[in-house]
Order: structure tokens, then C-alpha cells, then sequence
């Protein structure tokens, strides 16, 4: 639905039109005039309207308030209308006085289009029709001290599955730990402490910055359990510059699946915001890293909307349309609690300081069971991480060792050292006593390896059989990940054994 009946009436607006009939056999030519009518206001007004050409509807009413833009243009801000279209009805004229019916379509961002209807009035002045405005022009129910509001519910998030659909996230009642950046006096301290109470380098510095450039909105670092909170509360809210808010929020049933694959949520950012739109608020509460961000819009829905006149103090008048919204959808994934529990337990043992990450995979299959990682600073290294393959690859070189016709059976020695180039390699566990392939592979001999690889490989075969594998394939998991890289090799014993 277009704008209403263009703007060629404005040329002219005021100008009497002329008309000629030919009336009985005599072909009698009769000249007539008539002034402006209602039915063309109603139409250049309603066509600026949809255009928000506040001064051209200033232009086409009687009298005029002080506050006219002001009032029409806070009914689109506080509806965040995107379009508005405007259809006028059939005009009534009594005397000097007409009214026009009106149907309002707005378009809402991200929620969808509602339908009010009001009455546009008219009066003659001076030989002009011009709109007799108030506030009750947007919508009847609209008082002179009344604004109108959009009322947003969001419905309850969509849970993140694991394996036979068990669930990886619950409800849990947290703090989001923020920051306001027209508070803060001393950046440096207060990084360092955002650090320290268990933030990353990289979300204390980002969040600083981001406070900085928006100082009147809250930037949060990091969300932690009420329980958390408690024990950081002495340090962090004495800070000039931290602000909490406390939220009932998803989360994941491990800490492990909390700061890798699954994620966590936390209120939005103001580059979120911007990034999202929709029908995204400052109050939103959205996924932060792992699934539940980059899934955000499935786990979240759309939330139920409700069109409102409320009072200057936000008392609640009447409600204009409401429009329903959608719940999120689950987001499935292959991870099996058991196992990813397991997993968490064991990279418990690693040594402090010591950084550890664990990818549990069904070789069946190929789904990931667990992924788990300990000391990381915050970065899932199990995913993310690029690290030299070691032992790990004999497998890759034992199957570009087959596809050249050996086989398990295929003679192979395991010697102590193995030269290559000029560079002499070892054994980890020095020399061991090997007979074929298989045997090499099952005490994972090093030197019988270089030995094989640089007598039987071409150097095209590592990448070949790297791709057989899909390593450096673009994994589609629904969260960022790193599929390897194995780059064409210059040496082959020294590269790739």
C-alpha cells in the first residue's frame, strides 16, 4: 500500500478549478468554478504523513501547536515504525466542518505491521480546507499529555540440546558485571581489577573502550552466578564505574560448555544492538559467545508486542493492537553430557598454568562428544586452536602409504635415529624393535615413518591425503572453528611423518 493520491494537488493548492458541461441540444456551453475541497487536504496530508514531512503536514492545519513535529515524530520513534501508510475513506461535509476515516498501517521493526484507524477533521478557513489537528488525530485515544509506547515480551529462550536431546543449558539466576563509562575515573585500575576478579584481557580492554565511546550506555564484561557475584561484590563495587544487573538467563549445565562450544548470554552491547536491530532493546538480553551468539535469532524468537497510550508518567490508557510473537527453536547439537563431563574432569588434572584442550569425537560417525578446555584464558583452544599435529598425523601417513600399495604388512624398521637433509630425528622413546607398517604404527615409531614417507611419498601426497581427511574444509557447525591447514611441503621427512 502506497502513499495516498501523490502530491499534484499541492501545485495548486489553493487555486479555483474551472469546469465546462454542455447541457441540452442547444449544446449550451456553460463555464463553472469551484474552490479547493476537503477530500485534496485530506489527501496531501496523509501523503506527507507517510513520508514524515512534518512541515508539509504543518502547512495543511489550522492553528497549528508548538509541539506539532515534536508529537508526530515521537509516535514513530516510540513505535519504531519503519513505513507507515495512510487510506483515506469517504469524506462527510456539513457546512464549513468535514471528516475523513483513515486507515494507519505501521510497519514496526522487527515485529511486524499493525492497523489503527482514527478521523481526520477539517474546517474551511479564508476558502481553504485545513486539518483541525490534536494529538487525538494520530489515534483517538491519544490526550493532549499522552505518548504512545511499543510493550515487548520476549518469550522464554530456546535451549541448546546435546546428544538423544538432552539439554545443555538450564535457567540460572546470574550478574552481568558492566560498566558505565560517564563513572569511571581510572581505566587502567579498573582493567586490571576486571582481570583479576576473572574477565579476559581482551573483555576488560574491549569493554573499557566501548564505555568510553558510549558513556551513558551500560557496556557489560562479563556474567557471572549470583553466587560469584557474592564473593566479587567486596572488590568490584566500590569501583567508580561498574555497574550490575541482575538477570534470570540461560546458561550451560557445565563451566566447560559455558566458556567454549555452548556460550554464554549477557546484555547486549551497544555494537549488538546495532549489529541485531530488529526488535532488539537496550534491556535485551542476548547470546554472547559460542551458540548461544551465533544462534542467537533462532534461540531467541520474536517477542509478542503490544501497541499502548500511556500518561506522561508511563500509567498504562488503552491498548491500540497487539501482534503475537514466535518462540525460538532449539538448536541441536551431538554433545553428550556423560562424555563432555568426563572430559571436563580429566582436563581438571592438567597442571596450573598449564593449558589443556580435549576434542572427543565418534569415529563412527564423525559427531563431536565432548569439547573441553582448561587454563585458556577464555579462547576455545579444543576449536578454535591451530597446533602442530605430532603423532596424530602417522595416521594421515599411513593411509597416503596404503593408497601407494602397502599394507599392514608391509615391512618397516624402526632404527634409532633417521637422517634427513642433514637433520637427524629420534625416537621419543628411543629405539624400538618393529617388523611392518602396523607394528610402526602401534608403537607410533618415528624414524620408521621418515623412512617410509621419504621413499614411498611424492610431495603432493600429503596435501592429497590431508583432503581426503577434510582438513582445511570450511566446518559448518554453527560456531566459528578451525579445520587445519596442511600447507605443501618443501621436505617430507622433516614436515609431515
Amino acid at each position: 500500500m502506497g502513499d495516498v493520491r501523490g502530491h499534484g494537488y499541492r501545485r495548486s493548492r489553493w487555486a479555483a478549478a474551472t469546469c465546462a458541461g454542455i447541457v441540452g441540444l442547444g449544446a449550451l456551453l456553460t463555464a463553472c468554478s469551484s474552490g479547493p475541497k476537503p477530500e485534496d487536504t485530506a489527501s496531501a496530508y496523509l501523503s506527507d504523513w507517510a513520508r514524515q514531512d512534518w512541515s508539509g503536514m504543518q502547512g495543511l492545519v489550522s492553528n497549528p501547536p508548538a509541539g506539532f513535529t515534536a508529537v508526530n515524530k515521537a509516535a514513530f520513534t516510540d513505535l519504531a515504525v519503519q513505513k507507515a501508510s495512510f487510506t483515506a475513506g469517504t469524506v462527510t461535509t456539513k457546512g464549513s466542518t468535514a471528516s475523513d476515516p483513515v486507515t494507519e498501517k505501521f510497519q514496526l521493526q522487527g515485529l511486524g505491521t499493525v492497523t489503527l484507524t482514527t478521523t481526520l477533521r477539517m474546517v474551511q478557513t479564508n476558502g481553504k480546507w485545513l486539518v483541525r489537528w490534536a494529538p487525538s488525530t494520530i489515534t483517538p485515544k491519544l490526550g493532549a499529555n499522552d505518548k504512545l509506547a511499543l510493550q515487548t515480551t520476549w518469550p522464554a529462550r530456546a535451549a541448546i540440546l546435546g546428544a538423544n536431546g538432552q539439554a545443555l543449558t538450564t535457567q540460572a539466576s546470574n550478574v552481568t558485571v558492566g560498566l558505565e563509562g560517564s563513572r569511571i575515573k581510572d581505566a587502567t585500575s579498573l582493567t586490571k581489577a576486571l582481570v583479576t576478579a576473572g574477565a579476559t584481557s581482551q573483555q576488560a580492554s574491549s569493554a573499557v573502550s566501548a564505555a568510553k565511546a558510549h558513556p551513558t550506555f551500560f557496556e557489560p564484561v562479563f556474567t557471572v552466578s549470583q553466587a560469584r557475584y557474592q564473593q566479587l561484590k567486596p572488590t568490584l563495587y566500590p569501583l567508580p564505574g561498574t555497574v550490575f544487573e541482575s538477570s534470570a538467563a540461560q546458561q550451560a549445565i557445565t563451566s566447560g560448555l559455558s566458556s567454549g562450544i555452548v556460550g554464554t548470554v549477557g546484555a547486549v552491547t551497544a555494537q549488538e544492538l546495532k549489529d541485531l536491530g530488529g526488535a532488539y532493546s537496550a534491556s535485551s538480553v542476548v547470546g554472547q559467545t559460542g551458540l548461544e551468539a551465533s544462534a542467537e535469532k533462532q534461540l531467541a524468537g520474536t517477542p509478542s508486542a503490544t501497541v499502548a497510550v500511556v500518561t506522561a508518567a508511563g500509567a498504562h490508557v488503552a491498548t491500540l493492537a497487539t501482534l503475537a510473537g514466535h518462540a525460538g527453536t532449539a538448536v541441536k547439537t551431538t554433545i553428550d553430557p556423560t562424555v563432555q563431563n568426563a572430559a571436563e574432569s580429566a582436563l581438571a588434572k592438567a597442571p596450573k598454568g598449564k593449558s589443556a584442550a580435549l576434542v572427543a569425537v565418534d569415529a563412527t560417525t564423525g559427531d563431536l562428544l565432548a569439547v573441553a578446555n582448561t587454563n585458556a584464558g577464555g579462547y576455545d583452544q579444543a576449536i578454535l586452536g591451530g597446533f602442530p599435529p605430532g603423532s596424530t598425523f602417522k595416521v594421515l601417513t599411513s593411509t597416503a602409504l596404503i593408497g601407494k600399495g602397502l599394507s599392514p604388512s608391509s615391512a618397516a624398521s624402526c632404527p634409532t635415529t633417521a637422517t634427513v637433509d642433514g637433520e637427524v630425528f629420534h625416537n621419543s622413546d628411543g629405539e624400538g624393535q618393529v617388523s611392518n607398517l602396523l607394528h610402526a604404527f602401534a608403537e607410533s615409531c618415528n624414524t620408521a615413518f621418515i623412512g617410509l614417507a621419504t621413499s614411498k611419498l611424492r610431495t603432493p601426497d600429503f596435501p592429497a591425503v590431508a583432503s581426503t581427511y577434510r582438513l582445511g574444509k570450511t566446518i559448518q557447525m554453527g560456531t566459528p572453528a578451525f579445520a587445519g591447514s596442511v600447507p605443501q611441503p618443501k621436505e617430507i621427512g622433516r614436515a609431515h611423518v
